[in-house]
């Protein structure tokens, strides 16, 4: 039988249980009050107190999203899986994993992607008992709101349009009031997130909301200022009513599954990828990401940052209309002039794709999505805190010769989160010795790697993980970088849309 763990909460006390031998979970604690009939679309509000002690040895649900042919379910430290309940609106629950007895632990906080539109706080992560094991971190994962319920700008409401994010804010508040009872140190708290939970972390950095709850972060797959303006946020928000049929007076009465199928009148969950994404609400955000951190929002924040080589390959792969929008996307940009001196100069840096104009515009969208952005943050942030710079190039293995003839293939999008999380041997092992050592607070380093200097402007000194061998390359791919150099651009969806 399992032996019980008691922490106290601001809210009351919670039970969780020892998943594993020296390791000890909480689940399905409420960091907030289910965000339903009056307070949907509303900032979260905290959880009502309870009396006695509250279980929490199950996980609680995820936020409703459209659905996905997997069934989400969680892999236990003991190798089984374990199944989450159905989707619901009262989602704003947490995780906590530790090392049984821990005392003031460095505390990691995983933010998970899913385009802001899908996904689970156990996502990648699972139970979180590997690095607990492995690095003796405090782990904490949890849900936020996704979609039109987490992202919608409400017509005539102020702050509104990144409620989702106010849930990532919320749970920050959460730690630093509470985590110590279950081992962790709310003065050593590093966030972390992949993809849409990459563009969180950016986004956390900006927030004057968020100032003080993080002392250290790690993006993997993302970069700063993929947010809405007001002028985008308004133009989803009338498409979307349009698809709702009716006004946003009756928002909070009408039933979610509505809500839902309104936000898949949009398109598939492909072809809406970044159409929902925080809004500069004024409060959460109060300027552009970039902005805000250039202007020294995170001083004193150690940042790690990271992408893979072929990002957007992995979109080209889903959906095979993915290259030919980059030419509309340029020119909505920069115009059409601007376009075609962008084409020419990638073919120019970029010989081995002169001839491939799929190819070709897959390495303009990732420059575009992900590694200019990226790269733009550790800009902004490293002139007010300790940066380190990686490129994750895998490569990926054991491809199908569908995907890969050579059953080989350079990393896509999310590709290094899994072995960041899972750790192991290779090069996954070194990943997660990274992390692992970097939230514990010190410079990320790995036996067996290279010295590696923290990012400059000047040098650009970045990691170049690959299986064959990491190495410090100084400003990798720079002419690519350089076509971006001056170029100011709101970055909205990949397919067209309101948004």
């Amino acid at each position: 039988m399992a032996t019980p763990f008691i922490a106290n909460t601001s809210a009351g006390p919670v039970r969780g249980l020892e998943i594993a031998d020296g390791i000890a979970a909480w689940r399905g604690i409420p960091y907030a009050a289910p965000p339903v009939g009056p307070l949907r679309l509303r900032p979260p509000q905290p959880p009502e107190p309870w009396s006695g002690v509250r279980d929490a040895t199950s996980y609680q649900a995820p936020a409703p999203a459209p659905p996905l042919p997997q069934t989400a379910s969680v892999l236990s430290d003991g190798g089984s899986a374990v199944q989450l309940p159905p989707p619901s609106e009262d989602c704003l629950y947490l995780n906590v994993t530790a090392p049984a007895g821990a005392v003031r632990r460095p505390v990691l906080v995983w933010i998970h992607g899913g385009g802001y539109q899908v996904g689970a706080g156990t996502d990648m992560a699972e139970d979180g008992s590997s690095f607990a094991r492995s690095h003796g971190l405090v782990v904490v994962s949890f849900g936020y709101r996704l979609g039109a319920l987490g992202f919608l700008a409400v017509p005539g409401e102020e702050h509104s349009g990144a409620f989702g994010l106010h849930d990532q804010i919320a749970v920050l508040r959460w730690i630093r009031d509470n985590i110590e009872a279950f081992g962790g140190d709310p003065g050593n708290v590093t966030i972390y997130g992949v993809s849409a939970g990459a563009k969180s972390v950016a986004n956390l950095l900006a927030s004057p909301l968020a100032r003080g709850l993080v002392h250290r972060a790690a993006s993997s797959s993302g970069g700063a200022d993929h947010v809405a303006t007001p002028a985008q946020a308004a133009n989803v928000a009338r498409s979307f009513f349009r698809e709702l049929g009716t006004g946003p007076e009756r928002i909070r009465e009408v039933d979610a599954q509505d809500i839902l199928h309104a936000q898949g009148a949009f398109g598939d969950i492909v072809h809406t990828m970044w159409l929902w994404r925080p809004a500069i609400d004024g409060l959460a955000l109060t300027a552009r990401p970039l902005d805000a951190v250039a202007a020294g929002s995170a001083a004193g924040v150690a940042l790690l940052a990271q992408h893979c080589v072929e990002e957007c390959a992995l979109f080209q792969l889903i959906a095979p209309d993915t290259a030919e929008q980059a030419d509309r996307v340029l020119a909505d940009y920069f115009g059409a002039a601007a376009r075609a001196e962008i084409l020419d100069a990638y073919a120019e840096a970029r010989p081995d794709l002169a001839e491939d104009p799929v190819r070709l515009r897959v390495a303009i969208m990732t420059d575009e999505r992900y590694a200019v952005p990226t790269t733009r943050l550790a800009d902004a942030q490293c002139r007010y805190g300790p940066v380190w710079r990686s490129r994750y190039d895998g490569p990926l293995t054991g491809l199908p010769p569908v995907l890969a003839p050579s059953g080989t293939a350079p990393a896509v999008h999310g590709a290094d989160g899994m072995q960041i999380w899972s750790g192991g041997s290779g090069l996954a092992g070194v990943l997660h010795d990274v992390w692992g050592v970097f939230a514990g607070g010190s410079a990320p380093g790995a036996d067996g790697l290279p010295a590696w200097p923290g990012y400059d402007t000047g040098r650009r000194a970045t990691m170049v993980f690959d299986s064959a061998g990491s190495a410090v390359v100084d400003d990798p791919q720079a002419a690519q970088r350089r076509i971006w150099d001056g170029r100011v651009w709101e970055s909205g969806t990949w397919w067209p849309s309101d948004g």
